[in-house]
């Protein structure tokens, strides 16, 4: 994104680094800086400091730091677009349209389903089938399918296939994002004879497909894509581009269940509704509805799996700090066919009428246990507490109270269950965060030796490119020295080692790599072959030179960034405000190096 470095660096400028973490942790100002618990890493002593005057966030105890756009990237587990458009929209900075090194590989993709949607639209709309008359008689309108860009996959097997084909869109492409499938080596679509629910992101790009089944035998009933490089279920909503423009006026999100529940109520004007893509609630799901609003209307179906997934999903809601209630449809077996048979109005009632999740979860548990048994009334209580001791003070002496009365049990007795169940519940989070920080610190050490195993490969790959080309062209071993290469690797330390030798005595413009590689050792000897073999270098030497050098040097930068940045970490801690100020002025000095150098290219040698 070298383009918008420009657009980049304003927007860390106008965007105050100490407002944005704010909102999130409960930041103490501790004298230059803002302090707080690391939300990346358990821990009890805040080590997590943020620096208001140069805008960069740093915890002692994990390491991780960055400037604000990292923060949100970390934080709210967004790529780098994501994290941009974030800070963007919410603090009202328009933007240019930026260019990642992604975004034309994801970019490619979009068309294509853009194209599959567009084929099934049209075989839904201009063409007899057995899709257009299902959708109509289920109370969709034309405009509705088009709103929605429904569409039906025809029961040949292979339509989309050869219609894509014809549009040159390679088979490759169409098993990543999971439009077809391979079977005995041929192609087939992966839907057929469905309604076409097209999936669109927050950008209304379309990242993948919901089909519903036609035939009532058929199974499974819903058929969602694959999970793709632009598709993820767990991390998308289906009409959430739709809702995201209601969600201020209504105040809140609906939650249903089902695609034909969403399209059904957003037709009748209840616009601020999504629903989970063909999967349970998922905390990321959660985290997205979290940004646009903090209350949300569960409705889901009544039956046991319905409730269960209520209950499952008010935890998941409330982990994000999300307000939840729960709407129970009557006359109906879900939104969609309330909404046909009472209207918009009588559903909208429901929603004021909707009750707070908890008392939904304690009614749902005492359908469990017959209550005119006091044994029986014992475990109802004992396990009510369990869902008690999430809530927060206020909430539980609410219901404790209301327990209390109902059952005509002290209040002393429901708090000392409530205690019990919150000192296992405490004991239950601190194993979890144990478990979790070992997964994390083994996940860690194990990234670490793969990011050192590809940086030795990488390292490697560039010096024996180096010295291929001094071999080639002799010139060049005077030219690496004059620039300050120096070789590292133990192949590329001896190979370097013997071109100087034959260079001192002379015989260096005759030497072959074939010499080279006689006089090493045997394992070296198939290592230095197997570059020879894999590196071409072309007739543009001067240029391979220089791409080498590039690359080089970015590695040296990088190295040197690491080391100011441990520095700098060291300085803050101590409060060494001239050594701070010397560190942050190289830092920058080598940050313009290292753009400068992207700017460049650096060498790709495969």
């Amino acid at each position: 994104m070298a383009g918008n470095d420009a657009f980049l660096e304003d927007l860390k400028m106008r965007v105050n680094i100490v407002d944005v973490i704010g909102k999130e942790l409960p930041l103490k100002k501790s004298g230059k800086n803002y302090t707080c618990c690391c939300p990346f890493h358990h821990e009890k002593t805040p080590s997590f400091s943020v620096n208001e005057e140069k805008q960069f966030y740093h915890c002692f105890g994990c390491g991780k730091g960055g400037d604000v756009i990292s923060f949100v990237m970390e934080y709210h587990k967004l790529d780098f677009r994501e994290a941009v458009d974030k800070l963007c929209d919410d603090y009202g900075i328009e933007k240019p349209a930026l260019r990642g090194r992604n975004d034309i590989h994801r970019e490619h993709y979009f068309e294509i389903n853009k194209k599959a949607a567009r084929f099934f639209f049209d075989e839904l709309t201009k063409k007899p089938n057995y899709g257009y008359p299902y959708i109509t008689g289920r109370g969709l309108s034309d405009r509705t399918i088009a709103e929605f860009g429904l569409g039906y996959a025809p029961n040949t097997g292979d339509a989309l296939y050869r219609h894509l084909k014809a549009e040159g869109v390679t088979e490759q492409d169409m098993l990543k994002l999971g439009l077809i499938v391979e079977r005995r080596g041929k192609y087939r679509d992966k839907f057929y004879h469905r309604l076409m629910f097209p999936i669109f992101d927050y950008n209304d790009h379309v990242i993948g497909f919901g089909g519903r089944a036609i035939r009532p035998d058929a199974k499974p009933k819903y058929l969602n894509s694959a999970a793709s490089d632009i598709f993820l279920k767990g991390k998308n909503l289906y009409a959430f581009n739709f809702a995201k423009h209601h969600v201020k006026e209504e105040g809140c999100i609906l939650l249903v269940e089902g695609y034909m529940d969403v399209v059904s109520l957003h037709q009748s004007g209840i616009r601020n509704v999504v629903a989970s893509l063909g999967t349970a609630l998922t905390p990321d799901q959660a985290m997205r509805i979290g940004r646009v609003t903090k209350n949300v209307i569960l409705s889901y179906d009544s039956d046991r799996a319905g409730v269960q997934a209520a209950i499952r999903g008010t935890e998941i809601l409330r982990a994000q700090g999300i307000t939840v209630k729960v709407l129970r449809v009557t006359g109906g077996k879900d939104p969609d066919e309330f909404v046909k048979k009472n209207g918009a109005e009588a559903f909208r009632k429901l929603m004021a009428e909707a009750i707070p999740a908890t008392d939904f979860i304690l009614d749902a548990l005492a359908k469990d246990y017959v209550l005119t048994d006091d044994h029986q009334v014992v475990s109802y209580i004992q396990r009510a507490v369990t869902v008690l001791a999430g809530l927060g003070p206020v909430e539980q002496d609410l219901y404790v109270r209301r327990l209390s009365e109902k059952f005509g049990i002290t209040e002393h007795a429901v708090r000392l269950e409530l205690q019990r169940a919150s000192d296992k519940r405490n004991e239950e989070t601190k194993r979890e965060q144990r478990r979790s920080e070992n997964r994390r610190q083994l996940e860690q050490e194990n990234t670490v030796n793969e990011i050192e195993e590809e940086e030795d490969e990488a390292l490697l790959r560039l010096e024996m490119s180096l010295l291929l080309l001094a071999i080639q062209h002799p010139r060049y071993l005077r030219k690496c020295e004059e620039d300050g290469i120096v070789f590292q690797t133990k192949l590329g330390k001896e190979v370097h080692r013997l071109l100087r030798s034959l260079a001192s005595n002379d015989a260096y413009g005759d030497v072959l790599a074939d010499d080279i590689a006689e006089a090493l050792e045997a394992a070296e000897e198939r290592e230095f072959r197997r570059f020879w073999d894999k590196i071409w270098i072309g007739p543009e030497d001067g240029e391979f030179y220089r791409d080498c050098l590039t690359t080089y040097q970015q590695r040296q930068w990088k190295e040197r960034k690491k080391h100011l940045q441990n520095e700098l970490a060291v300085a803050e801690m101590h409060g060494q405000e001239e050594k701070i100020a010397e560190i942050l002025t190289e830092l920058q000095e080598v940050e313009q190096k290292m753009r400068k150098g992207r700017r460049k290219g650096e060498l790709n040698v495969e």
